[in-house]
C-alpha cells in the first residue's frame, strides 16, 4: 500500500478529517499527502516545515525535561509522541511514529469533530500509515 493510500484510508476513519500528511522532521519534507480540498492541502504543506520546530524546539525540550525532572514522565523514549493543536475552525493532530521517531503523521479535522474519537481513530491508523513508508 502506498503512503497516499494509507493516508486516504485514515481520513475515511477519522471523524471530520479533511487532510492527512506524513512529514520527515529531519528534512521538513512532506513525504505523503491526501486532502479533501486545495486549502487543506496548502495548510499541510505549510505545516510540514513547522512540525520539526513544534516537536524539537527549545521550549518543548525544556517542558519535556521539566516533566522528567518531576518524575511525571518516565518513558524510555524521550519526546512527546503526540500534540493536538486547536486553531480557528480546525483541530490539528500530530503523531510521532514509534518506528520512525523523526517522522510525524499530521491530521487536520474540522472543529466539529469529537476530539476524543478523532484522537483515538488517529492512533489506530498510525501503524498502517507508518507501515506504508
Amino acid at each position: 500500500m502506498s503512503i497516499e493510500s494509507a493516508l486516504a484510508s485514515a481520513i475515511e476513519t477519522i471523524p471530520d478529517c479533511v487532510a492527512a500528511g506524513y512529514v520527515d522532521m529531519e528534512t521538513g519534507m512532506l513525504l505523503g499527502i491526501d486532502a479533501a480540498d486545495r486549502e487543506s492541502s496548502d495548510a499541510l504543506e505549510n505545516l510540514a516545515l513547522s512540525v520539526a520546530n513544534l516537536f524539537q524546539s527549545r521550549g518543548t525540550k525544556g517542558f519535556e525535561e521539566l516533566l522528567r525532572t518531576a518524575q511525571i514522565d518516565e518513558t524510555e523514549h524521550p519526546g512527546f509522541g503526540e500534540i493536538a493543536v486547536f486553531a480557528n475552525d480546525r483541530i490539528h493532530i500530530f503523531l510521532r511514529t514509534p518506528k520512525y521517531p523523526d517522522h510525524v503523521v499530521c491530521y487536520i479535522c474540522r472543529d466539529s469533530a469529537n476530539t476524543g474519537l478523532a484522537l483515538t481513530k488517529s492512533h489506530l491508523s498510525l501503524s498502517s500509515v507508518a507501515a506504508a513508508v
